[in-house]
């Protein structure tokens, strides 16, 4: 009976440490988890793990917030640049002098284009007694009619190279001239109606 008596005491004792161990590691863990607690602004306590799963899932959005982002700002841009390309943006003028008892380069070519090369060269030539405006439209970089030597250079600042001629005809082949000259005489004076 002794040997029972032993063996059981012997269990007994195994079951009380058993349930020592499994008591401090409970008590251990509940310090563990109370630990991994944090404390949010609004004075809440959360689990550590359930803040990093929050997150994650608010960076996940805010990843998928940017790239939406960034192709709307890409698409904005290819819409802006294809508006740019009909607007007139770039201008080249040149001064001079057109006739030879005017001095001051008050004569002036000045292109106005878009990205297409499309739009018109416009000219005014200022003599002492009267003035003269020409325009002439520019398509895709040819002119629809010849251009003078500072109406090409005018396109030239406008676009960095020099406009082509039109083809055909008697112009093919010729290299632009200056706009015609101004009547020897000037024209006479309108008639005062009389009284």
């Amino acid at each position: 009976m002794d040997v029972e008596v032993w063996v059981a005491g012997a269990a007994v004792a195994v079951a009380v440490i058993a349930l020592g161990v499994a008591v401090a590691l409970w008590v251990s863990l509940r310090r563990l988890r109370g630990a991994q607690k944090v404390l949010l602004p609004d004075g809440t306590s959360v689990g550590l793990v359930d803040r990093q799963a929050s997150l994650q899932r608010a960076q996940a959005r805010l990843e998928q917030g940017l790239a939406d982002l960034q192709s709307l700002v890409e698409r904005q841009g290819e819409v802006t640049e294809r508006s740019l390309r009909s607007a007139l943006r770039f201008q080249g003028m040149v001064r001079y002098d057109a006739y030879r008892d005017m001095g001051g380069s008050q004569s002036w070519s000045i292109a106005l284009i878009d990205g297409n090369q499309t739009g018109a060269v416009v000219t005014s030539l200022h003599a002492r007694d009267h003035a003269r405006v020409y325009l002439k439209e520019l398509v895709e970089g040819v002119p629809g009619q010849r251009l003078s030597p500072e109406e090409t250079r005018a396109v030239a600042l406008a676009t960095g190279a020099p406009p082509r001629q039109p083809a055909g005809g008697d112009d093919a082949g010729e290299t632009a001239v200056a706009p015609p000259e101004p009547p020897a005489e000037p024209p006479p004076a309108p008639h005062e109606p009389t009284a």
